[in-house]
């Protein structure tokens, strides 16, 4: 098995410790070790360094070269521009299947939080089972609660596996949903969040592009024939110039025919914003979750993050986010912590380059 690390972007929601040049996979965000750490540390035990792959940026190829010592540097693969993960996981499709036309790949996030190894590794084990039946396959996450954040998988008809997890074909993927269907597909018990964890076969995901997303498979082509030569890297980025910004999803899942989903037996979170911490770290006696030098006074439930050589105070505040960095200070509701992306991207429209 091949092993696709999908890490780019700077984890805005996780502003202002999580910037571009420190992005939120390169933190110790739940843990003592960084988010990518933890995720390779899970898939050692299946597979070699060799065949570990990682697709970034440009820009943070250097960081993950330094992060990932063991992991050969061909094998970190930088993209010129981000195009979503349809591009990524073509490109590293391509470049696995030039060097192992049978390869199987496993292709997951770089920055996700998985509390059990041992089952994530069985999951892994299951769905390679199916990918080598052909089946394009996904991992479903049990909804623990009605999330609008995530999209949905409906289950079909169930794949006789027997000693392994449960394994279905997809009958739907559904996107993002609003409230109440979020609610009544939780009721329904038949949906699963969308971890974004996909195995398959490189030589049968290289043929759904082929069918379903035809741009990409052309440009993977014209990519592949210059693997070796000096031409590569002006390659790259003259095909990726030319691609549309487009999810895996939306590419090729949505409207491939033999999709199948098993069900994780592992606990799972994206920590995608300061509130998933609450779920992960210690509370004081008012369920507030403090990182570094905090003295909270009559303040309940609220989310501090600070460093040792600086004191953050807060009195009479409650479900309150309050982070301090040297340079930048971030104060939301809890309730609004996904909109540090939207402020990110104000800060950016204002000009403040030197923070993000």
């Amino acid at each position: 098995m091949h092993v696709v690390l999908m890490v780019g972007g700077s984890g805005t929601r996780f502003w202002p410790v999580s910037r571009e040049a420190t992005p939120k996979y390169l933190l110790p965000i739940v843990g003592e070790q960084s988010m990518l750490a933890q995720t390779v540390g899970r898939i050692a035990p299946m597979v070699d360094a060799q065949c570990v792959f990682c697709i970034t940026s440009s820009s943070q190829a250097p960081s993950v070269c330094a992060a990932l010592p063991h992991v050969p540097r061909e094998n970190i693969i930088a993209e010129p521009m981000g195009r979503d993960s349809a591009a990524c996981i073509a490109l590293a499709a391509t470049i696995i299947n030039e060097r192992d036309p049978d390869a199987v790949m496993l292709c997951m996030p770089g920055d996700s939080l998985v509390k059990d190894a041992d089952k994530f590794r069985e999951t892994v084990r299951t769905a390679e089972l199916l990918a080598l039946m052909n089946k394009l396959v996904t991992f479903g996450i049990k909804p623990a609660s009605p999330e609008t954040r995530f999209g949905y998988i409906l289950r079909g008809e169930q794949i006789n596996l027997p000693g392994a997890p449960a394994a279905y074909q997809v009958a739907e993927f559904v996107e993002k949903p609003d409230r109440a269907s979020a609610e009544r597909m939780v009721a329904d018990g038949r949906y699963y969040w969308n971890s974004g964890n996909f195995v398959w076969r490189a030589d049968v995901i290289l043929k759904e592009f082929e069918r379903l997303a035809p741009a990409h498979f052309a440009a993977m082509q014209k990519i592949r024939a210059k693997l070796k030569k000096p031409q590569l890297a002006d390659t790259i980025r003259a095909e990726y110039e030319r691609l549309p910004k487009i999810s895996i999803d939306y590419a090729v899942m949505e409207k491939a025919e033999d999709v199948a989903v098993v069900e994780a037996a592992f606990d799972w979170d994206d920590v995608g914003a300061w509130t998933a911490l609450e779920k992960h770290l210690s509370h004081d006696e008012c369920g507030n979750t403090c990182i570094g030098n905090c003295v909270p006074l009559d303040t309940k439930g609220c989310v501090i993050s600070t460093d040792a050589n600086h004191l953050v105070a807060a009195v009479g505040l409650e479900d309150m986010i309050i982070v301090h960095t040297s340079d930048a200070t971030l104060v939301c509701p809890k309730g609004r912590a996904e909109d540090v992306k939207k402020l990110v991207d104000e800060l950016r429209r204002r000009g403040f380059e030197a923070y993000l």
